[in-house]
């Protein structure tokens, strides 16, 4: 059994690959259909990329979980250290990714590609990241961390986490749940 601590990590992850593939979907059916897509749509799966990493997942890691890594096991401090960077690229890539989703909308086709290679660049780059956490750093977290450490972290991340604010997570969930219920076609147009 996982620690709580690694559980709400993974479904974390779980949940933003699944808004990066719908939106790696969304703009694949576009081209294949030739339409432009909804831009609200993926505009909000964008506006989740941004926020739910920032304001919840990073801190959860870069405050509370890799700390505690970085004291337990030294070696590992390389590692984390480019994970944490890669946060803040992360970050600055999906303000990116909505400029040039701003671009192809107002300025047309001629900007399409750019967004698609800055997509799959950060698409390739954010799942490579979140294996990596999950398939080393959460597995040496397992075997350096004390049963103590695991449930002062899940008490850490559960405070954390009600400082933002049921309001906030209630709100991220309903984006969630609109972004993997509705397959984002493209509204016709009158």
């Amino acid at each position: 059994m996982q620690p709580p601590a690694i559980q709400l990590i993974v479904e974390d992850h779980q949940a933003l690959a699944t808004v990066l593939r719908a939106l790696c979907a969304a703009v694949e059916r576009a081209g294949r259909s030739g339409r432009a897509p909804d831009f609200g749509d993926l505009r909000a799966m964008l506006f989740y990329l941004d926020e739910m990493p920032a304001r919840v997942h990073h801190a959860s890691e870069s405050e509370l979980l890799f700390p505690r890594i970085r004291e337990r096991c030294p070696a590992l401090r390389p590692v984390l250290d480019r994970l944490e960077a890669e946060h803040e690229r992360g970050e600055s890539a999906v303000r990116e990714l909505g400029h040039a989703l701003t671009a192809w909308e107002v300025m047309g086709e001629v900007h399409r590609e750019s967004f698609e290679l800055l997509l799959k660049t950060h698409a390739d780059t954010y799942l490579g990241h979140m294996e990596v956490e999950e398939s080393y750093v959460l597995p040496v977290a397992v075997d350096f961390l004390s049963p103590a450490d695991w449930r002062e972290l899940a008490e850490a991340l559960e405070h954390q986490r009600g400082e933002l604010g049921a309001s906030m997570a209630q709100s991220h969930r309903a984006l969630f749940t609109r972004i993997t219920t509705h397959p984002c076609p493209r509204k016709e147009q009158p």
